[in-house]
């Protein structure tokens, strides 16, 4: 068994508003064909112009090879030993940014490839079951504000924690991304608000996207809203600002989440055992793919730490997650991006099947590789540049 082809899809959705947030906006999806036409796919959060030119880099010396001559010919069912193949052989240039990016969505589709081979689900091959059901916790984001009053922002977002519970979701995370709308006064009783919104028997979290710009300013809010019983506050500070997280993580008992735009265990090493944080967030298209995510949720079971991933792409993104919270330790909760609750075409479109939820939980998955299967039209009809490939 053999790598025959490794194929960027470059797609954009039809209508897109860069004043918003919409992560899923555009996608680079990467397809990983075998010899004997079977494929898998996984895609990356990064510009697809960027990941296409990438793959096509020819090489230059040891340190800095292609895809291309890395992994075709290669046997699809060694997964981990191609993850550390491209690490090393891309290190000048792939250490970070784009090369890890590029790599998380080669190794997402090739854990989905592996399943497929081999006819099981992508989890079993993760290290098994760690649990017997997922839990999605559901993203609430109101958009950006773009014009919209306080009292607009606060009745969508309000609206948004209704919509969750009556969908049966036990956790969710309302995105607080207000900025100069609100202060920081208003910013406390709004979270007590939606305490007394979503009750004591759900579990509550809140994303600030890096509001403050030191700890003190961030400690001023996190210790008035202690009794609010946050599960975590997202990014309060710039993920750089690791010793500001400290102070954090030291001086509140409402718990710290960050990581989402971190690489490699590496960095989310320095995170826990610096930064101190109270929760990790690897995104499967971001830090390295699956193999290096669920390196990450080792590291943080063993130091106490919970992995809770960061998932805000499209169906593919949601599939890889799901599996790796089938699999992952330290994971009681998983990102769901819930296309009911943001409009978002590729998020809603790309995919069609779903995980389906049950009392507030998905089952274990339990189709081959990660069970995705992409709407060609949709594919057709999203492609922003034709496909690159490199192939046998």
């Amino acid at each position: 068994m053999k790598i025959a082809r490794i194929e960027c899809l470059p797609l954009r959705a039809p209508q897109a508003n860069a004043a918003d947030c919409d992560g899923a906006v555009d996608t680079a999806v990467i397809r990983v064909t075998a010899d004997n036409g079977e494929f898998g796919v996984g895609e990356t959060d990064a510009p697809p112009n960027a990941i296409a030119a990438l793959l096509e880099t020819p090489s230059a010396h040891i340190w800095s090879m292609s895809i291309r001559d890395l992994l075709l010919g290669e046997n699809p069912l060694e997964v981990e030993r191609l993850w550390e193949k491209v690490y090393e052989g891309t290190i000048y240039h792939g250490r970070r940014g784009l090369g890890i990016m590029l790599l998380s969505a080669i190794d997402n589709a090739l854990h989905d490839l592996r399943g497929k081979l081999l006819g099981v689900p992508a989890y079993q091959l993760l290290g098994g079951a760690a649990r017997d059901s997922v839990t999605p916790y559901a993203t609430l984001f109101p958009s950006m504000p773009q014009g919209r009053t306080w009292k607009e922002m606060r009745e969508c977002s309000i609206a948004l924690m209704n919509q969750a519970l009556e969908a049966g979701f036990r956790a969710m995370k309302v995105e607080m991304l207000f900025y100069d709308l609100v202060d920081d006064r208003e910013l406390v009783r709004f979270i007590h608000e939606c305490r007394l919104i979503v009750g004591d028997g759900h579990e509550l979290m809140i994303d600030v996207g890096y509001r403050w710009k030191n700890a003190n300013d961030a400690l001023w809010v996190l210790k008035r809203v202690e009794d609010a019983r946050l599960f975590f506050v997202e990014t309060p500070l710039h993920t750089d600002d690791l010793d500001g997280l400290a102070r954090l993580a030291d001086a509140t008992t409402t718990p710290v989440a960050a990581g989402e735009f971190l690489q490699t265990r590496h960095e989310f090493r320095e995170l826990m055992d610096r930064g101190r944080c109270d929760v990790i967030q690897p995104d499967v298209g971001r830090v390295g793919g699956l193999t290096e995510a669920m390196r990450c949720a080792s590291m943080a079971a063993e130091r106490g730490v919970y992995a809770i991933p960061h998932a805000w792409k499209t169906g593919l993104t949601v599939a890889a997650t799901w599996h790796f919270g089938a699999a992952a330790p330290a994971c009681p909760y998983t990102e769901f991006f819930d296309r009911r609750l943001f409009p978002s075409y590729l998020r809603s479109n790309l995919v069609a099947a779903e995980p389906p939820l049950a009392a507030g939980r998905w089952p274990l998955p339990d189709r081959p590789g990660l069970g995705i299967e992409m709407d060609e039209e949709v594919v057709a009809r999203s492609l922003a540049a034709p496909p690159v490939a490199v192939a046998l």
